[in-house]
């Protein structure tokens, strides 16, 4: 009677030591820390004086997120510029499109002679 007992003590004994040790080495599916994300951005600058004087900088497009990087998705980047009763060269107002960040910025020249430059970019938090 005892050798039935010990040795069934014995099994399960090695049962657990077993299951145990196989518990330990099974490996665990891997899970990607972050997944990719497209996220809409943008930004404006708005500089206004008055109902007629004023300026308009405007840069939009989508962002893709990937394990914590940003890069500007280029081909959907859009630019806008606007600007009344102001001076403006046209040949200084920028248009940057680039991987990291687009900007779109309009230097100025007010009627009483101030300067100035309107700026927007994305991703709108690099903003100054």
């Amino acid at each position: 009677m005892k050798k039935p007992i010990r040795l069934s003590l014995v099994l399960l004994l090695v049962s657990l030591i077993s299951a145990a040790g196989a518990s330990a080495w099974v490996s665990k599916p891997t899970v990607l820390s972050s997944e990719c994300q497209r996220m809409y951005d943008h930004d404006t600058d708005t500089p206004q004086w008055g109902q007629d004087e004023w300026v308009w900088a405007g840069v939009s497009g989508w962002l893709i997120i990937c394990n914590g990087r940003i890069t500007v998705d280029t081909p959907t980047v859009k630019h806008v510029a606007y600007w009344s009763s102001v001076t403006v060269d046209r040949s200084r107002v920028q248009e940057y499109t680039g991987a990291k960040i687009s900007f779109t910025r309009i230097p100025y020249e007010r009627h009483n002679g101030e300067t100035g430059g309107a700026l927007a970019l994305i991703p709108h938090f690099y903003k100054r």
